[in-house]
């Protein structure tokens, strides 16, 4: 099958995309995932051949995700064209989205005519972000004000989920430690937010730098929950896109959910692991 989203907003992009799975997932959860992203791929039309004429040895069900592959190889769409039926009949699912494509041109009435379904991702305006906003913070079980909203809306911009989404998740980590020590999140003076003194973000970014035990330490005396300290940890390894790292992480902070008193071994030795 083929479905299409389109459209500049990548966060409202990544939502449909993991509804998408989801659905799959419930029907089949022992497919395959492929994907293909033209923004850092180069180009290699063979591939798109394979795709479109292989089907998986052990006949496991394939999701396969094409990112702006027809806008940064514009001959992909004549491979693509020419497999519409392909697409449109088969079994694996075919997920295209392209952020340039614009309706009636000729590659979105090739989709209108053999995709199962078509969704655009578009940018939020100001009164939809902060609707948006009210029910994501509900789920981190944060309470903001109009006023508050305004400010982070404000300096995100249109289309700034991304940015709003990591303060949350910020917030919901460290408490009362909203916009950090800048008084606006993204670097602009905004009154009436202030970093609480028991954030533990303070201690987090110490553990980058040579002095990392030092602030684990520190975290402990003054009083940090170190069963906790694991999950913005964890945070800020996701923020600097250190995936094996984040995944250590993941990978330690089992054992201390088990067993919390021996959190500051675990704490250390993950550190350690860190600078190796």
């Amino acid at each position: 099958m083929l479905y299409l989203i389109f459209g500049e907003n990548s966060y409202q992009a990544a939502r449909k995309i993991r509804e998408l799975k989801g659905s799959f997932r419930a029907k089949r959860a022992d497919f395959l995932l492929e994907e293909i992203d033209g923004d850092t791929e180069e180009a290699d039309l063979s591939k798109l051949h394979e795709l479109f004429n292989q089907a998986d040895l052990f006949g496991k069900p394939r999701f396969i995700i094409l990112k702006n592959v027809i806008a940064e190889a514009p001959a992909a769409f004549k491979i693509i064209e020419k497999n519409g039926d392909f697409l449109k009949k088969s079994q694996d699912i075919f997920l295209f989205w392209e952020q340039d494509l614009k309706p009636k041109t000729k590659e979105y009435e090739f989709f209108e005519k053999h995709a199962a379904k078509i969704q655009e991702a578009k940018t939020l305006g100001l009164n939809e972000l902060d609707l948006w906003m009210q029910k994501k913070a509900q789920t981190f079980e944060i309470k903001l004000s109009k006023e508050e909203r305004k400010t982070m809306i404000d300096e995100a911009g249109e289309g700034g989920e991304w940015a709003l989404e990591n303060e949350l998740e910020k917030m919901a980590l460290g408490g009362e430690a909203a916009l950090g020590k800048k008084p606006g999140f993204l670097g602009d003076s905004k009154p009436g937010f202030k970093e609480s003194a028991a954030s533990p973000f303070a201690f987090i970014e110490k553990m980058f730098g040579p002095r990392a035990l030092l602030a684990l330490k520190e975290a402990e005396v003054s009083g940090q929950d170190l069963g906790r300290l694991i999950y913005p940890l964890l945070w800020k390894l996701k923020q600097k896109r250190m995936a094996d790292a984040y995944w250590q992480g993941i990978l330690a902070e089992s054992p201390m959910r088990r067993d919390p008193k021996n959190s500051y071994e675990s704490l250390e030795r993950f550190i350690i692991s860190l600078k190796a």
